[in-house]
Formats: structure tokens, C-alpha cells, sequence
């Protein structure tokens, strides 16, 4: 029970440290470079490739999240502009503020999936400054612009910003519900439960279950069985199924 508990809180908050080594710039040229060339060519080739499918993940994964959170923006915005928002609810109008938690949600989770692609891009980007200098010279290294603008990190503050959007409109939401009034405090269940679903969500995406770690991983590998089909065995049923063999010859359907 108590092994459950922990795995359980895991999702939340996860101690485990990291199982990842310094590497020495002579170690990192002993596997790389000074190995056969055609492999360490491949190695090159390979992280190039896997650098610009990075950057690819990286505005699909951007589109993902415009699309759902101009979608809640869109809900968030019919529901405080139809009749039934001005007139008084006994939940507390408690759909519109479902829709800025998840909105709030998302702009964060969208914030957190930028630095982790980021971080993904440049991890290759690595590999490809540290092994060009073998096959194209350092042609990535030598750039013209002395100061340009990041479209990365462009994204990134525009991610932030739709999160305090949200944070605000949360806000905002709680003054006009009456929901932070400290002379005449009462509370509403469906936001308290809602709030603290939220928090737990982002908890779980900094410090739990969304954080990456590079723990020592223990591998076990399973052989699934296949059944060979025998040519033979095949030929014999479909002789029998044409009268072949026999000498009966292919049988006829009744008329």
C-alpha cells in the first residue's frame, strides 16, 4: 500500500535525481570522431536530421495549442456574452470559470512544451556544432547577424502572456462572483475544486510527472511468438478446395 502511495505521488512531486554523467570533450570525440569515419559521418548526418525534426515538432506542437486555446477563448467569450450570463445563477455562472482553468491550463502546459522543445533542439544542435568541423568545416558556427530576433523565445513570451490572460480573467471572474470577499466569505465548491484540480495539474507538469529525467533505466526485452505458415499445408487446402489432386477435377455449384 504504502509502494502504491509513493508511486501515486510521483505524478506530483519526483525526488528522483538525475543518473546522467559529465562527458569530457576528449571522451566525446573518442566515440565520435575518432571512429570509423563513415559512422561518425552517419552521426553527423543523423543529427542534423533530427535537429530540423525538432524544429518541426516544434510549430506543430505550437499549432496544437493555438487551436485549442483560441477555441476556449471562443467559448469563454459566447458564455459571458449570452443572456443567461447577466442573469444571477445559483452555481455562480461556474461553466465560465471552468473554461479559464482550462484555458489557464493550457497556456501553461503550452509554456512548459516550448522550453522542453527547446531544449530538445539544442541538445541537437550540440551534436551538429561539435561534428561539422569534420565534414563542412564550421559552417553552422559562422553566422552573419551580430544580434537577430528568437522566434522561439518571441513564442515563448507570447505563451506567458496568454497565461496571465487567464490568471487575470480568473481574477476577475472571483471579484464579480463575490468569491473574495473577506467580510462576507463563502465559498463556492465548484471553483475551490476546480482551482485546486488546476494547481495539482501544474504541480504535476513542473515538479511530477511532466518532468523529464534522465533516471538509470533498467531494460527488459519480451520475444512475441509468431507462428510460421507452412507453403505446403496452404497448397494442400487449396487442391482440395478446387477438386485438384483427386482427379475429380474442380466441383461444380448446383444449379
Amino acid at each position: 500500500m504504502i509502494k502504491k502511495f509513493k508511486k501515486f505521488m510521483k505524478y506530483f512531486i519526483n525526488l528522483e535525481q538525475s543518473a546522467l554523467e559529465p562527458l569530457k570533450e576528449e571522451d566525446y570525440r573518442r566515440i565520435f570522431l575518432e571512429i570509423d569515419e563513415t559512422v561518425a559521418k552517419e552521426a553527423f548526418e543523423k543529427a542534423w536530421a533530427i535537429r530540423n525534426f525538432e524544429i518541426e515538432m516544434y510549430w506543430k506542437r505550437a499549432t496544437y495549442f493555438w487551436a485549442f486555446i483560441a477555441s476556449t477563448f471562443v467559448g469563454y467569450f459566447a458564455l459571458i456574452s449570452s443572456e443567461h450570463y447577466s442573469k444571477s445563477d445559483k452555481f455562480g455562472h461556474v461553466e465560465v470559470y471552468f473554461l479559464i482553468c482550462i484555458g489557464f491550463c493550457l497556456s501553461v502546459a503550452w509554456i512548459l512544451t516550448n522550453k522542453g522543445s527547446k531544449a530538445w533542439q539544442r541538445n541537437w544542435e550540440a551534436h551538429v556544432d561539435l561534428l561539422e568541423d569534420k565534414f563542412t568545416g564550421p559552417l553552422y558556427k559562422i553566422v552573419n547577424p551580430e544580434i537577430t530576433y528568437s522566434v522561439s523565445k518571441i513564442n515563448e513570451i507570447v505563451s506567458f502572456v496568454f497565461a496571465i490572460i487567464w490568471f487575470l480573467l480568473g481574477l476577475k471572474f472571483m471579484v464579480q462572483q463575490d468569491l473574495i470577499n473577506f467580510t462576507n466569505w463563502h465559498v463556492n465548491w465548484f471553483v475551490l475544486f476546480s482551482t485546486l484540480g488546476v494547481l495539482l495539474a501544474i504541480v504535476s507538469m513542473v515538479f511530477g510527472y511532466g518532468r523529464g529525467r534522465f533516471t538509470e533505466r533498467s531494460v527488459i526485452m519480451h520475444k512475441r511468438k509468431v507462428i510460421y505458415e507452412n507453403k505446403e499445408s496452404n497448397e494442400g487446402l487449396t487442391s482440395a478446395s478446387t477438386g485438384q489432386g483427386d482427379g475429380s477435377g474442380p466441383r461444380k455449384l448446383p444449379t
